[in-house]
């Protein structure tokens, strides 16, 4: 893996929580102590000292913090781009920690190629799918979806927030936007990420994009 990496060191206070935020570049989090778990589309982990989280770019994510907080080293990489949130857990958080500090791109690359992956914790059958359902059946309103499975849409809404951190059409929007910029990384057209993603039309795709990355279609395929 060839990528430029900066490190820094961050801490959080006992029994806190960042709301959902964006990173507009690709990082990794390593847990250096307390614990605390990370919600997103791609699920709930919970991140122990030694976990390392890998983000892609413009990934979405709230974070609740333990009793005893947490120290996070946060490793922004550039010239590698992750396509998918990826976990592992470190065989050793002092050697992670020596290696990033002589050389931050090779402790990554270790950590990918060495460490025990880390498996999101299991929501219920239901949830999951509703949330399969929700990915798949774009054009189906969110609530006719919970009714399919026997589930009233207002606890389909309140498990997808307290799970994912977003209700049920914000988690589809952001699956729609996962895809969209992942083909448009690859060097996909506008109208190829619209139809992947599922999107209405060009102008839609457009509008959602520049409300959450700032950035229009054309910017974002050359970024």
């Amino acid at each position: 893996m060839s990528c430029d990496v900066k490190a820094h060191e961050s801490r959080h206070a006992p029994l806190t929580a960042l709301a959902l935020h964006r990173h507009t570049t690709a990082y990794a989090a390593l847990v250096l102590d307390g614990d605390y778990e990370e919600a997103s589309i791609d699920g709930r982990y919970e991140c122990a000292r030694g976990t390392l989280v890998i983000h892609p770019a413009w990934h979405a994510h709230g974070d609740s913090f333990g009793p005893g907080g947490a120290t996070v080293l946060n490793l922004s990489l550039t010239g590698h781009q992750p396509d998918a949130l990826h976990a592992f857990t470190v065989s050793s958080v002092e050697a992670f920690v020596r290696l990033a500090n002589d050389n931050p791109a090779a402790a990554i690359h270790a950590a990918i190629e060495e460490a025990q992956s880390h498996t999101a914790l299991s929501p219920a059958r239901w949830l999951v799918r509703y949330v399969e359902a929700l990915f798949d059946e774009g054009r189906v309103e969110t609530g006719e979806l919970a009714r399919r499975i026997g589930i009233s849409p207002e606890h389909a809404s309140r498990a997808c927030k307290a799970w994912f951190g977003v209700g049920p059409s914000s988690l589809r929007r952001e699956s729609q936007l996962r895809r969209a910029i992942l083909v448009l990384q690859d060097g996909g057209t506008p109208s190829d990420a619209v139809h992947e993603a599922g999107f209405c039309d060009q102008p839609h795709l457009t509008r959602l994009l520049k409300r959450m990355t700032g950035l229009t279609p054309a910017r974002l395929r050359c970024a």
